[in-house]
């Protein structure tokens, strides 16, 4: 990483100087320290065609009568007999400087000015003896000085930033973290960087640069905190280390000193919630508090909170309590732990859980750690917690809770059919009440929608709906699920949209509920064709989790449905990298979402023409993949019809689409089956007659696009392929629209029609313009074609149609030797070795 960092984000800032500098005369950039004033500064005058005159305020100057300015005036100045300099010195002083015309003065850090160099300043500036270019604190200011606030970098730009000072882009999570501690701070960005490259925890990976491990402070970076934080006297230190350990903190628990917030050092938000300004000065304060100290803090927090008597605060009392070593009862403990969990407190749920276990805590808390482990993909150790739990026994809901969890992370985890079923038989032996039968038959159910045929699932949707109340509610998940898997998006979007109020009232005792339908309506949006309200609810998604800093294994959804949406717009590097920044470390044993994950991060690669990254990525998803993930096993089958073709293996892609439609047809599960479907006549197949017969009984805008596609590809009509481009263009899906226009141009060159090949062929281009690196053999095809010359055309084309040489030779009045020359240089453009390869090509006897 280089020292300096390029101007990232300071465009409008810069002519604002730039023009004020050549207008006013006089400019004063204001802002807190290591925002960039500096750099600013220097990059305005370097754009100024005149000399520069530099000086530089320091606080070692601030007290030496024109210390800052010494070596650019005389050292004959008559001085009076107080520190202020007589006015007849303050004019020497000016005039030596503005000698030689058009000077520019810089004059950094100019709150530290002492008062003697502050008056040839003002002098200069009062009578425009040359132009003058301040950086300064915020609150400095002198009069005819235009002022041009310098703020932190927004989040946008930050990122920009951190992508220059690595020299390639950060995956999300790192991003976040960079952000959250810079908060667009330029400095304290760089300093970040550098300090965990040297640590090695910011490292190159296959989503882009990532930060493994906790933030430390150290180096460089420590040392611009604490030059900022000297500034503390040792009782304003104190408060705000006890701001740092609790923050937020509402008013009534600190009395903020008003002299911190005047600092800059505490903000206080619309909520009158206190915090302390920057993150990085909590870090650095709590990393440098003296044990025995930090403990007083926390549990003064923790005396101040209880004593108000909340329930609410029970979660901050018992975790203040076991930092400062006097923590509570098992039983207090295991409470916060859930309460932690339900907050998606990942890390301080697994500290209270593990801290409870230590002091003698069965039954509920077990289930906190044991899904904590799980969601860490730790499930070996998860199971070994939650059979621990199990059979410690406890009260029925518990065992109910424990005994489902355990049976989800068999299957989702480790993939043990046989074994999550026998757990299940274990908590449905006990004699159970009507709605713990319906959540445990609803939550049978979720593994059904994986691992049996489709009609399974949706006979035991019914029968829940049937029997009224919350069953019910659960029942119309259940059938929007299959709804989905079936194909029928608008069905299964009317059922989420019909159930929300009663999903809503039962959010409390089942959550994962909310998240099932918002996930059933996102993958809904996007396959009916809704690719832009699909993707807004997916990135909403995506950075929520990122925000709250839950799991890496939680962001597998949101990232699978925006890679697939951005495929499905030609948007290949967009696709890939938004897959491989979850993709996860190769150590660790993949879950059902990882392999799901890892298939798209393939199709992904293979669009993008990375062939051997792709086969990589394919290769973990069919080893991670376990039998009874059988509906992943479709995602992994759609993945590899892409990585075949985008090899080359045109032939084998088709196949495999077919092979694989097969399959998820068989499971009932018709959305897998129409994907499939379609991707197997991209690659050649004639799939209209099924896919036209599945696209009659949904009437999907995107599954009739597949169907039109399919079929007017069949037809060889390049007027229908041109209408189906409009539809898939409608949707967003303009990568196949761009295939679809691709092969109309293709079949009107083959049919002579050159003039309404080449108008296709434009608009194929300009949507493949928007693309970014994605490639198929559709779109090579064509440029392949249309690379010809119409002699080369001509004579291909009768070669196609069976014509040997000689007949060709006669047909055409030219030599035999002139079509064998032809032909051999055709083959050579197009990447065949003979009329089979050509037939191909051509379309089989165009």
């Amino acid at each position: 990483m280089s020292d300096q960092l390029p101007l990232v984000g300071r465009e409008e800032e810069l002519r604002t100087v730039l023009r004020a500098l050549a207008v006013d005369g006089a400019v004063l950039l204001t802002g807190p320290s290591g925002v960039g004033k500096t750099r600013l500064a220097g990059e305005a005058l370097a754009a100024v065609p005149r000399p520069v005159v530099r000086c530089y305020a320091t606080v070692a100057t601030s007290r030496i009568p024109l210390g800052a300015i010494a070596s650019l005036v005389p050292t004959d100045l008559p001085a009076s007999q107080s520190s202020i300099l007589p006015s007849s010195s303050v004019r020497a002083a000016a005039e030596h400087l503005s000698r030689g015309g058009r000077r520019v003065l810089s004059v950094d850090d100019a709150h530290l000015l002492d008062d003697a160099s502050l008056l040839v300043l003002q002098h200069l500036v009062r009578h425009r003896l040359m132009r003058v270019m301040c950086t300064a604190r915020p609150g400095w200011g002198m009069e005819r000085l235009t002022v041009i606030a310098v703020d932190a970098l927004d989040r946008k730009r930050a990122d920009a930033l951190l992508a220059a000072a690595l020299g390639g882009p950060a995956d999300a999570s790192t991003r976040h973290l960079v952000w959250a501690n810079s908060r667009g701070n330029p400095l304290y960005l760089k300093e970040l960087v550098a300090a965990g490259r040297h640590r090695g925890a910011l490292t190159e990976t296959e989503g882009g640069w990532h930060w493994s491990g906790p933030l430390e402070l150290s180096g460089r970076l420590a040392e611009l905190v604490d030059l900022a934080l000297g500034r503390l006297a040792d009782p304003q230190r104190r408060a705000l280390e006890l701001l740092a350990y609790g923050e937020p903190l509402e008013a009534g628990l600190m009395s903020v000193p008003q002299d911190l917030v005047d600092m800059g050092f505490v903000r206080v938000g619309d909520d009158r919630r206190a915090c302390v300004a920057h993150p990085l000065y909590s870090a650095r304060l709590r990393a440098t508090c003296p044990t025995l100290r930090a403990r007083a803090h926390r549990r003064a927090l923790a005396d101040r909170l209880a004593s108000a008597g909340r329930p609410g605060d029970a979660l901050r009392v018992a975790t203040w309590r076991l930092d400062s070593g006097t923590a509570e009862s098992s039983g207090v403990l295991a409470r916060a732990a859930e309460q932690a969990l339900s907050a998606q407190d990942w890390e301080l749920a697994e500290r209270l859980a593990r801290a409870a276990v230590a002091r003698g805590a069965t039954s509920r808390v077990g289930l906190v750690l044991g899904l904590v482990l799980m969601y860490q993909r730790q499930c070996a150790q998860a199971e070994e917690v939650l059979a621990e739990t199990m059979a410690a026994g406890g009260d029925t809901l518990t065992l109910i809770q424990v005994g489902c969890t355990r049976a989800f992370n068999l299957f989702f985890g480790l993939g043990d059919e046989d074994a999550a079923v026998a757990v299940l038989d274990l908590v449905t032996a006990r004699k159970l009440s009507a709605e713990m039968e319906h959540a445990v038959l609803f939550f049978s159910l979720t593994l059904a929608l994986e691992a049996a045929p489709l009609c399974v699932a949706r006979l035991g949707g019914e029968l829940l709906l049937a029997e009224g109340g919350w069953a019910a509610t659960a029942g119309r998940q259940v059938l929007a699920f299959t709804d989905q898997f079936a194909g029928r998006y608008t069905e299964a979007i009317a059922r989420i949209e019909g159930n929300h109020q009663a999903v809503l009232a039962t959010a409390g005792r089942f959550p994962s509920l909310m998240s099932a339908a918002q996930g059933v309506r996102t993958e809904s949006m996007l396959r009916s064709g809704d690719l832009v309200g699909a993707e807004r609810r997916a990135s909403q998604a995506l950075a929520e989790v990122i925000e709250e800093d839950r799991w890496a294994v939680t962001q597998v959804p949101s990232r699978v449905l925006l890679s697939q949406s951005a495929r499905l717009r030609g948007k290949a590097a967009s696709a890939v990298r938004i897959s491989a920044e979850g993709v996860p470390d190769p150590a660790a044993p993949p879950m059902m979402w990882d392999v799901l994950l890892l298939a798209e991060f393939a199709a992904g690669a293979a669009l993008q023409g990375q062939s051997d990254r792709a086969f990589r990525a394919l290769a973990r998803a069919e080893a991670g993949l376990r039998p009874a993930w059988r509906v992943a096993r479709f995602a992994v089958g759609a993945a590899r019809s892409w990585v075949l073709a985008g090899a080359g293996h045109v032939q084998e892609a088709m196949q495999a689409a077919l092979d694989n439609a097969v399959l998820a047809r068989t499971h009932g599960a018709n959305s897998e089956e129409i994907v499939s479907l379609h991707d197997a006549a991209r690659f050649g197949a004639d799939t209209s007659p099924r896919l036209l017969e599945l696209a009659k009984s949904r009437k999907e805008p995107l599954t009739t696009a597949y169907a039109s596609h399919a079929q007017a590809r069949a037809l060889r009509d390049p007027a229908g392929l041109e209408e189906v481009a409009v539809a898939f263009t409608a949707c967003g899906a303009t990568l196949y629209a761009a295939e679809a226009l691709a092969e109309a141009s293709r079949l009107s060159r083959l049919h002579d029609r050159p003039r309404e090949a080449d108008r296709l062929e434009r608009q194929a281009a300009a949507l493949a313009e928007t693309f970014d690196g994605a490639t198929t053999p559709g779109l090579v095809m064509t440029r392949t074609l249309a690379a010809l010359t119409p002699r080369q055309l001509e004579i291909a084309r009768l070669a196609v149609a069976g014509l040997t040489n000689v007949e060709i030779a006669e047909r055409l009045a030219i030599a035999k030797r002139t079509v064998d020359n032809h032909l051999h240089t055709t083959y050579a453009a197009v990447g065949v070795t003979g009329r089979g390869g050509l037939r191909e090509l051509f379309g089989h006897g165009a």
